[in-house]
């Protein structure tokens, strides 16, 4: 949720950035006046900026990826953003346990929506969230590290059936208690920043006995004890180890699972975002050029 914020705002402030160098240099370069270099400017500027961030995003994959494979070889991780630890998961503190299948594990988030309407009158309505973290350290190669931030889970599949997912909701959501929406912008402020490799935080949007948990989606993402992650995030030698982003840095991010497929996955996402990324710079040149053209 961070990350989506934060890639608005730069995606905005990219998009006008590169619409107003397109309409500088089409009024000093080209004699155009300011008024007619309006659409074309807005135009070739989203694409300009599109391409810059595919671009960017190609050579973050690059980057994430060579610092994958260092983690695998068993280099220690450099201080700052943009880190990767390699290794298996490891219960400091004592095991949580999912709240939609009540499966042990490190860390979990979960989050229950409703969808109401449909077309132009659909509605998503999100009812409860929250994440938690237990103490817990990665091992690998080169050490171990602390695992002292929150991070983002991928998306993973239910083992479970909807209706035992509902069951251990309720059971859940009857024994938490929950901070209410209106503090719900504060409670995520205090999970991004929370560096002590312990939280949990539950919010609720409305009481449970108003929600029919049977319509709704209820989506769990956790992670077991001893599982092989790669976790993506900023590094500090003097905490020993990842601790949270700060400013407009993507969160901290883990994955499960093969490192060799993610090292694929990388390297394959670098590339369709690099060819994208030409292409997008080549529309945003084509449409300066086919106005000048025409002008």
């Amino acid at each position: 949720m961070k990350g989506a914020a934060a890639g608005c705002l730069l995606g905005l402030s990219a998009w006008l950035g590169c619409a107003g160098a397109v309409s500088w240099l089409l009024q000093t370069r080209g004699g155009y006046a300011f008024t007619a270099t309006i659409g074309v400017s807005a135009l070739a500027g989203l694409f300009a900026a599109a391409a810059v961030a595919l671009l960017y995003a190609a050579f973050t994959n690059r980057r994430e990826r060579a610092a994958l494979l260092s983690g695998i070889a068993g280099v220690r991780p450099s201080d700052g953003p943009g880190a990767v630890v390699v290794g298996m998961l490891e219960a400091m503190g004592p095991l949580l346990h999912g709240p939609m299948d009540g499966a042990p594990c490190l860390v979990y988030s979960y989050e229950v929506k409703e969808t109401r309407g449909s077309g132009k009158q659909r509605f998503i309505y999100k009812h409860f969230r929250g994440a938690a973290l237990t103490p817990a350290t990665i091992v690998t190669a080169s050490g171990s590290y602390r695992l002292l931030t929150v991070p983002d889970l991928e998306p993973a599949e239910p083992s479970n059936t909807p209706s035992e997912r509902t069951a251990a909701f309720e059971r859940y959501a009857r024994a938490t208690t929950f901070i209410r929406k209106d503090a719900a912008a504060q409670e995520l402020t205090d999970r991004w920043s929370d560096d002590d490799g312990a939280y949990r935080g539950d919010v609720a949007y409305v009481d449970l006995d108003a929600v029919n948990l049977t319509n709704c989606q209820l989506e769990q993402r956790h992670v077991a004890p001893g599982a092989r992650v790669c976790v993506f995030g900023t590094f500090s030698t003097a905490k020993g180890g990842l601790v949270p982003s700060t400013g407009l840095q993507a969160p901290p991010r883990l994955i499960v699972g093969d490192v060799t497929q993610v090292a694929a996955t990388l390297a394959a996402s670098a590339r369709t975002r690099l060819i994208f990324g030409v292409v997008a710079t080549a529309a945003a040149v084509g449409l300066v050029a086919a106005f000048m053209n025409a002008g």
